[in-house]
């Protein structure tokens, strides 16, 4: 497949981010993306194949960048610190990027919240292209809590990891909405601030022993008044 002339391919790239951080994979359509860039049908098909290629591309210019920047924030805390890293230095490295987003100036927010509908996005395609997108950082991440948390069983850290990027996720798909429901009181836009409310919660709950096994909650029992 050609490439595309760079300022061509970004003309379509940011119609086709914007539309599917504003509509989702499923809900952009192809008419409206290449009105925004202002291409025919035919170009945005020669030179990314189809809808599915389009997005591909889209992922892989915006969630190369941060995936990146994660490993390294890692890395360097790794080369800084002998020994296991704290659960806290972790979660900096895994969070601090992608929430330096959200109080970015306005291009950088538009990528804050494409990032927050692709993870939430239900479409099996995008999911299996994200998640072979973000093998590499989930394996690094749960690497170093592994190291950090020895005793915890592999399979409760990857369910507390995922409750940390689920909650990451929402923040970056519609930070303004965490505003209003606080009435201003949590904002998103404090990156510092956020990261640090997001540590002091998730950290105490990667360090909880793991639960024993319960039997089933009873059923309720009704009587007749």
């Amino acid at each position: 497949m050609p490439a595309p002339t760079p300022k061509r391919a970004d003309k379509i790239l940011d119609a086709a981010e914007c539309a599917f951080a504003q509509f989702g994979f499923a809900g952009a359509s192809l008419r409206h993306i290449v009105l925004e860039a202002k291409v025919n049908l035919a170009t945005v098909y020669y030179y990314f194949g189809s809808k599915n290629g389009l997005m591909e591309a889209v992922l892989k210019r915006r969630f190369g960048p941060l995936h990146r920047e994660q490993l390294e924030q890692l890395q360097k805390s790794e080369h800084e610190q002998a020994g296991a890293l704290p659960v806290e230095v972790i979660l900096r490295a895994l969070l601090l990027p992608p929430l330096r987003l959200v109080g970015a100036p306005a291009q950088h927010r538009a990528v804050a919240r494409l990032i927050g509908r692709i993870v939430t996005e239900p479409n099996p395609r995008t999911q299996e292209f994200l998640r072979s997108q973000h093998a590499g950082v989930r394996a690094a991440f749960l690497r170093a809590l592994q190291l950090s948390l020895p005793d915890m069983p592999l399979t409760h850290l990857r369910w507390r990891f995922e409750f940390v990027t689920g909650a990451l996720a929402m923040i970056l798909c519609n930070p303004r909405r965490l505003e209003k429901e606080t009435r201003g009181a949590c904002n998103p836009v404090d990156t510092e601030q956020v990261l640090q409310e997001m540590i002091s919660f998730f950290s105490p709950g990667f360090r909880v022993p793991t639960p024993a096994p319960s039997s089933p909650y009873p059923r309720p029992t009704f009587t007749a008044s």
